[in-house]
């Protein structure tokens, strides 16, 4: 990119290097892309970290690539996930600043905060320079999804009208596939401006399974056929269908341990629920684990989970199961039509039950633990797609050309 060092870009990101969360290590392999093909990068992220790093693993350092990296100071004491709505805000302030005085010629800004988004369309229309939005969430139709806010009340409809208004001023919208392009649109932004460019799986894509992994003698799950939620428990994901599956694929006989690995605003209600079906036996819950064990707890699976709840889809794609496919893990979506449906019927790489299905899901179960053969299969199936389509390598490659001509051509 001759000349792209000198404008640059600054990639705005609330969590960034040396976060251990996946969504920080998009945007560090972006910055990390887009500086060895000649970009001059400063991503503008926070202090503190969603989820801090442990153990003696240490994911690449961008600065060690030419990244610079601006970090807004902390304000708050405590756990990142309290008084949010405060640490958004602060970000938004001193990201604000920044943003007007700092040399650049192109600004990126995923949606974490999202309150970042009308933020960098503010300062990119008084600087006159182009902007991205990366959506990996679209605001504000979330809050209005999870009931954090009415759509039809005043505070929802000012807050439609003005992620609306920055949408639609973005030079280009990033979206993850083709339900969160429709969203997108129905935003007001025109088809050619939206492009798509799918997530990839983040940290080590080994994977230690069977008598290799030691956790299946350690969490007592020998002879067992294990189906593995790993993530997060939060508001867009739908359990009760999977819960309800699982206790008739085990009156059927079925030999069903179910691991979830992760924590969330949904993790009590779903313990309460398992509690409530009679499912402590089979069900247990472990805390976060930190990047470097994914091969390990990726290991126990033969069959992985993703879930979706009716009025998310579009607006959040659950990367998780990217991660299933690059380790060659067969898995099971409960939820509606959705990009990740799209994902997994195009891939042929699992199976897809609606909400309010138990019946269907339980059939899936007992099929699965029965045929050795269709595992194997599905699993292939989604390491072959995700080796063709989703790549890491595939996507910061699209990144970089997105931004090269951004640079090269400015705001039209």
């Amino acid at each position: 990119m001759t000349g792209a060092r000198a404008g640059g870009i600054v990639l705005v990101e609330q969590y960034f290097y040396p976060d251990g969360w996946g969504g920080a290590e998009i945007p560090r392999d972006i910055a990390i892309a887009l500086s060895r093909a000649g970009v001059r990068v400063d991503a503008l992220c926070g202090t503190e970290q969603y989820a801090p790093l442990t153990g003696d693993s240490t994911p690449a350092n961008p600065t060690e690539y030419g990244v610079g990296i601006v970090r807004v100071p902390r304000i708050l004491p405590g756990a990142v996930r309290k008084l949010r709505a405060l640490r958004i805000v602060w970000f938004c302030i001193c990201a604000t600043p920044i943003l007007l005085f700092r040399r650049l010629g192109l600004i990126a800004t995923q949606t974490n905060p999202p309150l970042i988004v009308p933020t960098v369309a503010l300062v990119a229309a008084l600087r006159r320079v182009p902007f991205i939005i990366i959506a990996q969430d679209v605001y504000p139709e979330v809050l209005f999804a999870s009931g954090a806010a009415r759509e039809e009340s005043l505070v929802g409809r000012c807050l439609a009208r003005l992620f609306s208004w920055a949408y639609r001023r973005a030079d280009r919208v990033v979206v993850l596939g083709s339900v969160m392009q429709r969203r997108i649109q129905a935003k007001g932004v025109a088809a050619d401006k939206i492009v798509t460019i799918s997530n990839w799986a983040t940290g080590e894509l080994c994977r230690h399974a069977g008598a290799d992994n030691p956790l299946r003698a350690q969490w007592s799950l020998q002879d067992r056929f294990v189906v593995l939620y790993s993530g997060n428990l939060g508001v867009g994901h739908e359990f009760d269908t999977f819960l309800q599956g699982v206790q008739l694929a085990v009156n059927r006989g079925v030999r069903l341990a179910v691991v979830f690995i992760g924590g969330g605003s949904r993790l009590a209600e779903v313990r309460t629920r398992t509690q409530g079906l009679g499912l402590t036996e089979c069900i247990t819950f472990r805390d976060h684990v930190p990047a470097e064990e994914l091969p390990w707890t990726m290991g126990i699976a033969d069959l992985a989970l993703v879930t979706l709840r009716v009025g998310f889809e579009g607006l959040i794609v659950p990367s998780k199961v990217l991660g299933y496919m690059a380790r060659g893990i067969a898995t099971l979506y409960v939820g509606p039509d959705s990009d990740i449906a799209e994902m997994i019927g195009e891939s042929q790489c699992g199976a897809c039950c609606l909400p309010g299905t138990p019946a269907v899901v339980a059939d899936v179960l007992a099929r699965a633990a029965a045929d050795a053969a269709l595992l194997r299969r599905w699993g292939e199936n989604g390491r072959a797609a995700y080796a063709a389509r989703f790549t890491r390598e595939l996507g910061v490659g699209r990144y970089v050309d997105l931004v090269g001509q951004l640079l090269a051509h400015g705001r039209p």
